[in-house]
């Protein structure tokens, strides 16, 4: 029989990482044992008994989006305040805390818009679920020694090469409360892990330990980004019950496990990685009853074993740059009437091969990214073979404050376009403004096409200290 507290394990054990990461600090770090850029000396005895000299930076952001199609309104007013806590303990490591304060007043101005889930959700980090977990975005630890670092806590790490879509960069889940938009440093979700680097000459090996689950956040159903080309679709009389996604527990045999190793060969930055982990996107299993008329839909999450690849190299303006991505046992839905719970387990080769150019001021970055399922079986909703093309530019002028961009992702399939001009100008040196635009073009019924609605230009103004 499961103890009174079991469905509540993961809060606690995370609460239990906070507490051991500040009792590490506290025993190799005695008092005045940081450094930190500014003087400390007017720091109470009492943070300065704990060895609390620490420094402080961050910054103050308004991301404002309004929506060019009907119904034309705001569809983001987000304000956002992150401080970034870091401080040195002499000979021993680094303590890093990364903490988010964020409130979007859409959710007030157009309440009756939206589902009381998504305006609690949305609104602000302090009344989501699981608020000071969403407040401490990061927090962990490090500790060097000679040929190896340690660190310990909630963080995101980052692996590939590609850019706008991620194919090997798949250790942290994504929220996607704004489909593939949102910066990846700001839609990686941070999850508590332990990382070691153990360096030996050009090569470096990483291993990572992540001891609890964290799936993909899906936007919520209501909301501007809710997605539609996967919806669930019932024949008709049929009702449809779809049930909330069933976690793995938080137990060791459960855990995450990944190594990449990486290094320079011949003038090549290579790197081969594994990854044993669940998959962060919930499988379908449909199941129905003909008693009651109803298609059962139970959510589950499934083991996948994840092979990587990357390559670069600089021959003069050019660098050609590639990432593969060999995914084992990842279940597909199917039409097929004889399938189990409608459900088929494929492996699939997804993978990107591009080049950068650069002249004076300019860089530029094609590439070619394909997903091919093997063994294809006719039935699958997803297509045998996927194609998408990208094209990223940027350009710096006045001494770097002026900033270009444009990035357009073409998908092959359907005929589907993502165009996201945008320009940056440094005010000052702690004063950016950035105006641009998302457009999204092509079939309803795929990836990007779905939101063909959405069309949007924003306006983000930051403020760093």
């Amino acid at each position: 029989m499961d103890h009174p507290w079991a469905d509540s394990l993961r809060g606690h054990l995370k609460t239990i990482c906070i507490l051991v990461i500040f009792f590490l600090v506290l025993l190799l770090g005695p008092a005045n044992a940081w450094t930190k850029e500014t003087t400390s000396k007017n720091l109470p005895d009492f943070w300065k008994a704990l060895g609390a000299h620490f420094s402080l930076n961050g910054y103050i952001e308004n991301e404002s989006a309004f929506q060019l199609n009907a119904p034309k309104k705001f569809t983001k007013l987000q304000n956002l305040l992150q401080l970034e806590i870091k401080g040195d303990l002499k000979n021993r490591g680094r303590l890093y805390g990364l903490l988010w304060g964020l409130y979007d007043p859409v959710y007030d101005l157009y309440a009756d818009d939206f589902p009381a889930q998504v305006r609690q959700e949305y609104r602000s980090n302090f009344t989501a679920d699981e608020a000071l977990d969403q407040t401490l975005r990061e927090i962990y630890l490090d500790i060097s020694f000679d040929t190896m670092d340690v660190r310990l806590g909630k963080q995101q790490v980052v692996w590939g090469e590609a850019i706008g879509l991620r194919i090997t960069d798949v250790v942290n889940p994504q929220d996607f409360r704004e489909f593939i938009l949102d910066d990846f440093i700001d839609s990686r979700i941070p999850i508590w892990m332990a990382k070691a680097n153990y360096y030996i000459r050009d090569y470096s090996m990483e291993v990572l330990w992540i001891p609890f689950f964290e799936p993909n956040s899906a936007a919520l159903e209501g909301s501007v980004w809710e997605w539609t080309f996967n919806r669930i679709l019932p024949p008709a009389g049929t009702t449809l019950n779809l049930l909330a996604p069933v976690e793995p527990d938080p137990k060791l045999k459960n855990s995450e496990l990944g190594a990449r190793l990486s290094g320079l060969v011949g003038g090549w930055n290579l790197s081969a990685s594994y990854l044993y982990v669940w998959d962060d996107t919930p499988a379908r299993h449909t199941r129905f009853d003909p008693q009651t008329v109803t298609l059962n839909v139970l959510q589950q999450f499934h083991r996948l074993h994840i092979l990587g690849f990357t390559f670069a190299n600089a021959f003069g303006r050019f660098v050609p740059r590639g990432e593969f991505a060999y995914n084992l046992e990842k279940r597909f839905s199917t039409a097929d009437a004889t399938a189990v719970d409608g459900l088929e387990k494929k492996n699939f080769l997804y993978y990107m091969l591009g080049t950068d150019y650069s002249v004076s001021d300019y860089l530029f970055n094609l590439q070619f990214i394909q997903k091919i399922i093997l063994d294809y079986e006719e039935g699958l909703y997803e297509e045998r073979v996927q194609n998408n093309f990208s094209f990223w530019f940027q350009a710096k002028f006045m001494n770097e404050t002026l900033k270009p961009e444009f990035l357009a992702l073409y998908e092959a399939n359907h005929g589907s376009w993502l165009i996201r001009p945008k320009i940056a100008y440094d005010l000052t040196d702690h004063l950016a403004l950035t105006i641009g635009t998302d457009i999204l073009v092509g079939d309803p019924r795929s990836f990007l096409g779905q939101f063909d609605h959405n069309d949007r230009v924003y306006v983000e103004c930051k403020y760093s200290f």
